[in-house]
């Protein structure tokens, strides 16, 4: 790596913190003092406003278009190696409790789930809608998939964007819904006293009682890009780099190791610890998780930009924002450093 030539886009999904009433400043524990110095400095643009569209900008034929990514073709590239051919449908394991006059979904990053459980109740549904010719897969065991020979017509959510609400809003909408209505209803009982949650409620786990179909669609022939290295551990993105051609390194732990792997040219790093949290709420976990990543991400970063073995970094916080700054920018000592907060707040 030449630090004449390596530019980071660094996308930190979860940065500003959970959708509460009480403002992250309230209760955010540890101080911040090179996440503030970044972006006081930084000159502020504007970016797109989900995380979806932020990483299907770098990428061709899905920058500048209004069409979903096709998350499950790109997801089950990057567990299988394999592109899928039809059709393919993310058909994931959730939670859905019931909360008074509402069903509220959690996804599968809230619970642990083993091959072994999630083999059970693929296996399970398998044998339930063979006359159909159905063959759920689950290379991942929170990750499942179905193909289809023809797209069906409706529009889906992922399970992350509705954490924790009531799903009743957010179900499957368009000609073709009803029917995975009465799938997902059918589901619901099939696995309501499936051994598997039997033994997950008596271990005091939450049980896999439904799943949530969503992220369907086809890999385009191929795809291009101007990212030179993808440092990730997300599927979406790594299938992404795969299609592209791009390098791929699984992410560090510190910022600290980055000079080993990044390469001249623009490398894409995305840091998602703080999503979990932010997306469910817990201001404690947000807290923590910021604590953590000052130390061993903005710190670190800081330190390549003031050492000069960084030209350039854009952060991303998926606020509809991006703070772009180069070692110059460093030197405006007239920018009052401000808390990120108030950045985050201000946008």
């Amino acid at each position: 790596m030449s630090g004449n030539a390596c530019r980071i886009a660094l996308v930190v999904p979860g940065l500003c913190g959970p959708a509460l009433d009480v403002p992250p400043a309230e209760y955010l524990a540890s101080a911040t003092p090179a996440l503030d110095r970044l972006l006081s400095r930084a000159h502020r643009t504007s970016a797109p406003a989900t995380l979806e569209a932020i990483l299907a900008a770098w990428f061709a034929p899905f920058s500048g278009t209004q069409d979903a990514l096709p998350a499950a073709a790109l997801s089950w590239l990057a567990d299988t190696g394999e592109s899928a051919s039809d059709y393919l449908l993310r058909v994931d394991p959730v939670h859905v409790r019931a909360d008074q006059a509402c069903l509220r979904l959690f996804d599968a990053s809230t619970f642990s789930l083993d091959p072994d459980e999630a083999r059970a109740l693929v296996e399970s549904f398998n044998d339930f809608y063979s006359a159909r010719g159905w063959q759920l897969q689950a290379p991942h065991p929170q990750r499942w998939y179905l193909s289809l020979p023809q797209a069906p017509v409706m529009t889906t959510m992922a399970p992350g964007d509705i954490a924790g609400e009531d799903i009743d809003g957010f179900l499957p909408a368009g000609p073709d819904s009803g029917d995975w209505h009465v799938l997902m209803n059918e589901v619901q009982m099939l696995f309501h006293d499936h051994p598997v949650n039997a033994a997950r409620v008596a271990r005091g786990e939450l049980p896999v009682n439904s799943i949530w179909p969503w992220g369907g669609g086809v890999l385009p022939e191929q795809a291009s890009t101007a990212v030179a290295r993808v440092l990730t551990d997300d599927p979406l993105l790594i299938g992404l780099a795969q299609l592209a051609g791009s390098s791929r390194r699984d992410l560090p732990v510190t910022a600290g190791e980055l000079p080993a792997l990044l390469h001249d040219g623009l490398n894409l790093v995305m840091v998602d610890a703080l999503e979990p949290a932010a997306r469910y709420g817990d201001a404690e976990a947000w807290s923590e998780g910021i604590g953590q990543l000052e130390r061993t991400w903005f710190a670190p970063v800081l330190k390549l930009l003031e050492r000069r073995e960084l030209q350039a970094l854009e952060l991303y916080p998926v606020n509809g924002r991006c703070y772009a700054l180069g070692r110059h920018h460093l030197k405006h000592f007239w920018k009052r450093t401000r808390p990120f907060t108030i950045h985050c707040a201000n946008d």
